[in-house]
C-alpha cells in the first residue's frame, strides 16, 4: 500500500503517513475500512487535490484517506494513537504531535463537557 502511495504524483511533499482506527488496533470487523492519514505540506486546496488523486488511484473504497491538517483536533490526537508507517522526518512528526497533544491539552475539558452534554440531550 505504502509504495503505491508513494507512486503518486506529488508524494514528494507527505511528510508523515499514520495507519489509525480499528486496522492499526487488530480490530476490523466485516465491513471495516482501514483508515490512513496523511500530513501533506501544501495547502488546503492543494492537499485537498492530493488526497482525491490517491483515492481515485486505490481505486478501492475499503481505504478511507484523511489529510492530518485538515482533521478535528480530536481526530488527530486518535490519529497520533495509532502505527506509523511512513516518515520522512522525525523532529517534524515530533514537533507535530507535541504541538497537536499541548493543543487538545489545552481545549479537553470544554470537548469533555461539550459531547456529555450532547449525549443527555
Amino acid at each position: 500500500m505504502l509504495q503505491r502511495i508513494k507512486n503518486v504524483a506529488g508524494f514528494e511533499k507527505v511528510k508523515f503517513i499514520f495507519l489509525y482506527g480499528s486496522a492499526a488496533r487488530g480490530q476490523m470487523v466485516e465491513g471495516s475500512d482501514i483508515d490512513f492519514c496523511i500530513y501533506y505540506e501544501g495547502g488546503q486546496k492543494e492537499s485537498s487535490r492530493f488526497r482525491l488523486k490517491l483515492l481515485s488511484e486505490l481505486f478501492d473504497d475499503v481505504y478511507d484517506i484523511q489529510i492530518f491538517q485538515q482533521l478535528p483536533l480530536y481526530v488527530r490526537v486518535e490519529v497520533l494513537k495509532g502505527r506509523e508507517i511512513y516518515c520522512e522526518d522525525k523532529r517534524f512528526l515530533y514537533e507535530t504531535a507535541t504541538e497537536t497533544i499541548k493543543d487538545f491539552e489545552a481545549f479537553k475539558y470544554r470537548f469533555y463537557d461539550y459531547i456529555r452534554e450532547k449525549a443527555i440531550k
